[in-house]
């Protein structure tokens, strides 16, 4: 795994290593051996470094700096990133599609307090309730592995409450309406939530092990803010949580849905670790901890950013430029942070460096999809984002394997302007046909829009600060009134048609579905409210006061959206994209241990 590299598409340096071009370098005929192995690394063949901050520093792709001396609008600079902590954090989002094997739950057992100890246990028998008994062979204590609901209490109601909370009822009401205690509904939600990742986990082993063909895959990928409340009134400051998705735009499959926290560590336990390995004194890059906020570096972000705001100027154009330049004034263009100081470290659990989040979401987007023939990724406008993506897929781009887009699109119109915008699309096309919109076959549409984009190829505009060249959508729909979208890996191999046919395809609208559906369910996952006496900090009375719910409640909703949510014609994601014959009813979603070795 290495992420640091040139991530400019249209260089001779993209995607190469720092260590490949060295290697290249040494088995030069012209390598002068004589020459101390340091002296190899300060003048890099490809690469320069340079210190963009305290404990920060950055990679320079000597190309294209060049480049920039020409007048070239291009990055030349990345901040260095830990390989190490992209891999840590992708074995946590991925952790769900690992088989579960019995562990030991003898405290003494080496393999429980050890990690280098690989857990291993023997089958012994049944219980007399015919429950499998298994035997630790490291210290030889027995354990039984019973039904999922033998602990707990009325699991009768379980079915009930998975419904309640997706039809946006407060917890404080379930608790009332089903007359249980809160530790009881915790227990449940956490029964619930394990239930759905063995569910979701059992159906997605078959993307990762190729047994679903696909071909090829149009993905959209956005990113939602979610907020808690406060847990003190000495400190009322809300913790932020970004919750990173990809949707299939033909199927409407949500691949992965992750946010940048981590429950089962405590910031003392970290702040501990950082202090063992001196890792205030090291390069973020280098550090042990590299993964996770620490205190005092959170601290010194608060001072030195500013929440930025969204532009209020219809002008597309406007709003792609404030974009960039709000993204030029960060420190670090990758992490797509907005930090100040109505913002603090969660009370429970650690907050991730969200850079490490987003790579490591790209990179379970890509074993799920490493079977499809081909992948078209369509973002969010989003320095961060496009700089993960590209640092994951850096390999299948260059092999032509997968292209990326960026999209901006309108979002502040309202419901009579963004009509008025569909009108206007309608009779131009009905200019150009003379044939209503509404009367065209879907085939006949889509050669209409190709035809019009094949006209805007070559008039590309250029906007302040961008290197990409945007395209001006000229088409108008509902969810997106109006758009620009950039390529930004090198799309000039392919013919003009098939360049109108990936720009045509590009659309948000299937995350941002997916994020609309998720406010409106679950009522933990709503949008909060400001109110104008709180100097911007926000309370929200139905919002959590614990991280862990909103990741619990995301990766529940994303099961029940993908599996059992139907549309109008009674399909649901996954039998679009064959993960399932039909809708899948939530009995065997929370009961799936009982019904694995059914077929829906």
């Amino acid at each position: 795994m290495q992420v640091n590299c040139c991530k400019f598409t249209k260089c001779e340096n993209f995607g190469i290593s720092p260590e490949d071009a060295t290697h290249r370098a040494l088995s030069d005929e012209n390598f002068n051996g004589n020459v101390p192995e340091r002296q190899v690394t300060k003048h890099h063949p490809l690469y320069g470094t340079s210190g963009s901050g305290k404990n920060e520093a950055a990679l320079v792709c000597k190309a294209c700096k060049n480049r920039i001396a020409n007048g070239e609008l291009v990055q030349a600079t990345y901040m260095l990133k830990s390989n190490q902590a992209v891999i840590e954090e992708y074995e946590r989002l991925s952790r769900y599609l690992e088989v579960e094997k019995p562990k030991c739950t003898n405290p003494d057992c080496p393999t429980y307090t050890v990690e280098f100890f690989e857990p291993s246990v023997k089958k012994r028998g049944y219980t007399g309730a015919g429950t499998p008994r298994y035997e630790c062979n490291h210290c030889g204590k027995t354990l039984t592995i019973g039904k999922q609901t033998r602990k707990q209490k009325r699991p009768e109601i379980n079915i009930r409450l998975f419904d309640l909370i997706l039809m946006h009822t407060p917890l404080r009401r379930i608790i009332k309406h089903l007359d249980i205690s809160p530790q009881t509904l915790y227990d449940k939600i956490d029964f619930i939530h394990n239930q759905c990742l063995k569910f979701v986990a059992e159906r997605e082993r078959k993307l990762v092990e190729g047994k679903l063909q696909l071909d090829r895959l149009y993905l959209a990928t956005d990113r939602q803010v979610q907020t808690t409340n406060w847990t003190k009134r000495e400190d009322k400051r809300n913790t932020e949580l970004y919750g990173i998705s990809t949707a299939c735009l033909k199927t409407s499959y949500i691949f992965a849905f992750n946010f940048n926290f981590e429950e089962r560590l405590t910031q003392s336990e970290i702040e501990l670790l950082a202090d063992t390995y001196n890792d205030h004194e090291k390069p973020k890059h280098h550090r042990y901890t590299a993964r996770i906020w620490l205190e005092h570096e959170f601290a010194l972000a608060t001072k030195q950013k500013s929440k930025v705001s969204e532009s209020q100027s219809s002008n597309l154009q406007e709003q792609v430029a404030l974009k960039i330049e709000q993204e030029l004034s960060s420190s670090d263009l990758t992490s797509s942070e907005h930090i100040d100081g109505d913002v603090k470290l969660p009370s429970k659990g650690v907050l991730v460096h969200n850079e490490y989040t987003m790579m490591a979401h790209f990179l379970l987007v890509k074993r799920l999809t490493e079977y499809a023939g081909k992948t078209r990724f369509y973002m969010d406008q989003d320095t961060g984002m496009k700089t993960a993506y590209l640092s994951i897929f850096k390999d299948d781009i260059l092999k032509g394997l997968s292209d990326g887009f960026l999209v901006r699109a309108s979002k502040n119109l309202s419901v009579d302007e963004k009509r008025k915008a569909v009108r206007a699309t309608n009779r131009v096309i009905k200019k150009r046909t003379g044939i209503p919109r509404q009367d065209l076959s879907n085939k006949e549409f889509r050669t209409v829009v190709n035809e019009m984009i094949l006209e805007r190829l070559d008039k590309l505009q250029v906007i302040k600060h961008s290197p990409e060249k945007w395209l001006e959508y000229p088409v108008a729909t509902l969810p997106e009134p109006a758009k620009l979208v950039a390529a930004i890996t090198n799309i000039s191999r392919y013919d003009e048609k098939h360049q109108a046919n990936l720009y045509r395809k590009a659309s948000l609208h299937a995350v941002d579905r997916f994020f609309m559906h998720v406010r409106r369910s679950v009522n933990l996952l709503e949008r909060p409210h400001s109110s104008a006496t709180n100097r911007s900090r926000t309370w929200h009375g139905y919002a959590p006061y614990n991280p862990a719910m909103l990741t619990k409640m995301a990766d529940i909703y994303r099961v029940y959206y993908n599996y059992v949510n139907k549309n109008d014609k009674g399909e649901t994601p996954a039998m679009r994209l064959g993960l399932a014959k039909g809708p899948v009813t939530v009995e065997k979603i929370i009961y799936f241990g009982k019904y694995q070795k059914d077929k829906d």
